[in-house]
């Protein structure tokens, strides 16, 4: 086989790669609402990437045969949100399986969220630097805080963030007008 047909294989299966995330949660309306955020979420960014969404119940992550099985399902993922009512502490068995899951863990580029469903009861204080340093421990995005906007201010965010986007500032008329040279002098490390 050529490098090229290679490359264009390789090429071709990194656009078919399955985006995963998973919701740790302690009350379904919680996972409810954290699975349709990042549902809306995903569809804005690229509809075209496909996302894998699974739930897991806190509390099934203390049993061994069901905190192995989410162990491997979770090891593939690319965001990992924690969709908790407002505790004052989180349990130590929790960050043992999340210190278990960072030990197995398959994606280096790994998001790690905290959601408490919009209410503006987020975890106190001891509950978000804990999680802020195992986040921090093991290179992990820690994302924490009200992601819940309001969906009018919201879309008119994303509106006036496209007008810029596809508006000609003069400048960059003026740069986009200017022919380009043919070569460069002085531009190269031996030069």
């Amino acid at each position: 086989m050529s490098a090229t047909a290679i490359r264009d294989e390789e090429i071709g299966n990194s656009f078919e790669t399955t985006m995963k995330a998973v919701i740790l949660y302690d009350e379904f309306d919680l996972a409810a609402k954290a699975n349709a955020l990042l549902t809306r979420a995903a569809n804005r960014a690229d509809p075209a990437v496909p996302w894998s969404i699974n739930p897991w119940r806190l509390d099934m992550l203390m049993l061994p045969p069901t905190a192995d099985n989410a162990l491997q399902d979770t090891a593939g993922a690319h965001l990992i949100v924690l969709a908790i009512q407002r505790q004052r502490e989180l349990p130590p068995w929790l960050f043992n399986w999340l210190e278990k899951w960072a030990g197995c863990r398959e994606v280096q580029d790994v998001a790690f969220a905290v959601f408490d469903g919009g209410n503006g009861g987020m975890l106190s204080m001891p509950a978000a630097p804990e999680l802020s340093r195992f986040a921090e421990r093991h290179g992990l995005c820690f994302i924490f805080g009200d992601v819940h906007p309001d969906e009018g201010k919201s879309a008119g965010s994303l509106d006036d963030l496209h007008a810029r986007e596809v508006t000609q500032t003069p400048t960059m008329v003026h740069i986009l007008e200017q022919t380009p040279r043919r070569y460069y002098q002085h531009w190269g490390i031996n030069e």
